[in-house]
């Protein structure tokens, strides 16, 4: 089953922060352009058909919103972001640099903040794709998910192989298309 992984736009006023689970919003003009942008990256054909789901997350509501009208997306509380615990709405310079450095050596057991590990996030996926591929898989449709770069990330070194480099690129607006069989196939 095709699964588009969509990552929600830039959020104002958040250069530098590390803002995980805070609701931060989109400016109206950039919500529009990732929109269009998500909408020239995936076949109208699929856009059209596919069950649309989104993290709760403001910033990927508004984006699912737009490419699922006039239906509604499905919120899924899996598609969230990492939480990072005492870090979130801090700015990344102001995260004591030990604590980085532990998050660095051991990216999938620490837990970010206190909080919730890279670990917990690809466990939460794993259970989204296996619930959706067992409710949606066997009618062949396709699936949108917007969600966030951690969420992204994870599944795509899953899907790839359970021990990458979680430093894969996904920029505001960026469309993956993974195959949910691989998915399920490949996670820590």
């Amino acid at each position: 089953m095709e699964v588009y992984l969509v990552r929600h736009p830039r959020p104002s006023r958040s250069e530098g922060l590390c803002y995980g689970r805070n609701d931060v919003p989109v400016e109206p003009e950039v919500l529009a352009a990732a929109a269009a942008s998500v909408r020239s990256l995936i076949p109208a054909r699929v856009l059209c058909h596919a069950t649309m789901f989104t993290s709760p997350a403001s910033r990927c509501l508004g984006l699912a919103r737009e490419l699922a009208a006039p239906r509604e997306p499905c919120i899924a509380q899996e598609l969230h972001e990492l939480h990072f615990g005492a870090w979130e709405g801090l700015p990344w310079e102001s995260v004591p640099r030990e604590e980085l450095d532990a998050w660095a050596a051991d990216v999938w057991s620490y837990r970010a903040g206190g909080s919730e590990s890279t670990a917990m996030v690809a466990a939460r996926w794993h259970g989204w794709s296996t619930r959706v591929a067992a409710q949606i898989g066997g009618r062949g449709l396709p699936v949108v998910a917007v969600t966030h770069a951690g969420l992204i990330r994870v599944a795509l070194a899953g899907a790839r192989d359970a021990s990458a480099n979680l430093l894969l690129d996904a920029p505001f607006g960026s469309v993956h298309r993974v195959d949910i069989d691989a998915l399920q196939a490949g996670t820590p």
